[in-house]
């Protein structure tokens, strides 16, 4: 049986330019996602002077509105019909309100502790929205741009780069800025401001890049409550959730406990940025082996190998003294396998997952997967830091004074808080994610299948 011509073209390689210029998208989608994970419980902690359990409960709020959030932009971007195309228009209106919002996120305004609950609250809340809205926007085109298994892998390892190298970019900028800006207030605020202005940038981008690409067209509508029971009703989906839920988690989890650790543990406050850089430099390094993996045996396997590492690196950091500085930087680095793993392989199995959807449904339905995803992918940071907000409150973290500048000796109980977030807890979500990798009924074989029924009906009606 021949393909159409419109089908054969949807199986081609992407242009080496539209992967390069339609991966900065995910510099607007994970740098300022980055910072939060890596800084924001810190700066509400140590440089606005919040409570730990009360700077996790600003987090929780914003979680609590992604619950009706994201399906709703979801569904929005399935029913969308406009002159820029259900999925561009998001980009093109989303793109300004997204850096608008995350520049406030870091001000600190002169409150009570009641006022500043809410400043935060809805500054983290007008932020989650916009981020939603360009995230399901830019996500939902990806499936959209090719079909082939292998490709997507490829398209996601050039997707990743940027969003690893976007990470490692803010953690640079706030190390440089840190030499020549003495107020942590100051410095946070200026990094929030610039990181706002230039993630508006990259959804203008990827808008002009898809302009000439034909995309699906919107299909029958269906209501809400029916288009989430669709979506969580399907068993690959929710393993590839599973999977990114508790990897993303763990990643979470190490981001934002590494400055506590080199504070508290090894009493190197001034290398605890270095700490960050060499994870996330090493998940960059480490990206094209992720890819190779992938395509050599397949998804499934790449992620429970790359977690594997990730999760003897885990093991090993908690074992660690004090003095032994130089070892924590050679397990931290080994850690970026795992980062690596993390970012590629569940974003290139979703769209597979879309395909097998339309197969059994004859919907297609990009922007309620990809909200969802979104959805999970806050939730996994959400949860990290309101987990850690909390357990750092019970274990009687002394919040520092902004004012006095100096590093604070914490409590013992604090200080074994800190060692189960960077090494027990991560690896035991590490677990339950190869055990949802392992269930992942996808292969390379069975996607082939599927892709192959949909040729035939979309030749039959082209018929």
């Amino acid at each position: 049986m021949s393909e159409s011509p419109a089908l054969r073209a949807h199986r081609k390689k992407l242009p080496l330019k539209l992967k390069i210029l339609y991966s900065t998208g995910d510099i607007s989608t994970s740098a300022p996602l980055a910072l939060v994970s890596f800084y924001y419980l810190f700066f509400l902690t140590d440089v606005v002077g919040m409570r730990p359990d009360l700077a996790g409960w600003v987090v929780a709020i914003g979680k609590i509105w992604d619950a009706v959030n994201d399906p709703l932009f979801g569904l929005l971007s399935d029913r969308i019909r406009s002159r820029w195309g259900r999925r561009r228009v998001l980009l093109l209106f989303g793109a300004v309100p997204l850096g608008t919002a995350y520049a406030l996120m870091w001000l600190r305004p002169d409150l009570g502790t009641a006022g500043l609950m809410i400043y935060y609250s809805l500054t983290f809340i007008l932020f989650d929205t916009a981020y939603t809205a360009v995230h399901v926007g830019y996500n939902s085109l990806t499936p959209e741009l090719t079909t082939d298994y292998d490709e997507r892998s490829s398209l996601n390892g050039y997707r990743m780069a940027y969003a690893i190298s976007s990470a490692l970019g803010v953690i640079i900028l706030a190390t440089v800025l840190s030499w020549s800006i003495d107020s942590p207030t100051v410095l946070y605020s200026t990094i929030g401001l610039i990181v706002g202005v230039v993630i508006i940038i990259p959804p203008l981008i990827v808008f002009q890049v898809t302009r000439d690409h034909t995309f699906a067209a919107p299909e029958e509508n269906i209501s809400l409550l029916d288009s989430i029971r669709y979506t969580v009703s399907s068993r690959p989906f929710l393993m590839v959730m599973g999977i990114y839920l508790l990897s993303w988690t763990a990643a979470s989890v190490l981001s934002a406990v590494l400055v506590y650790y080199a504070n508290y543990y090894l009493q190197i406050p001034e290398q605890s940025n270095n700490f960050i850089l060499l994870a996330y430099g090493a998940a960059i390094v480490f990206i094209p082996l992720t890819v190779w993996l992938a395509n050599r045996l397949d998804k499934r396997r790449a992620f429970v190998i790359g977690s594997l590492t990730w999760i003897a690196a885990l093991l090993g950091i908690v074992l660690l003294r004090p003095a032994d500085i130089a070892a924590a930087y050679v397990l931290v680095g080994l850690s970026g396998l795992g980062i690596a793993t993390t970012y590629v392989i569940p974003w290139s199995m979703l769209p597979d997952v879309i395909e097998h959807d339309q197969v059994r449904s004859g919907q297609r339905r990009e922007g309620s997967y990809y909200a969802m995803a979104a959805f999970f992918q806050k939730l996994g940071t959400g949860a990290a830091l309101w987990a850690m907000g909390q357990m750092l409150a019970l274990a009687g973290y002394i919040t520092p004074d902004p004012a006095a500048g100096t590093l604070i000796t914490q409590p013992s109980q604090a200080v074994a808080a800190i060692r189960w977030f960077v090494g027990p807890i991560p690896a035991v979500l590490l677990c339950g994610a190869i055990l949802f990798a392992w269930k992942f009924p996808i292969t390379r074989e069975s996607h082939q299948e599927r892709l192959d029924l949909l040729d035939a009906n979309a030749i039959q009606g082209e018929g």
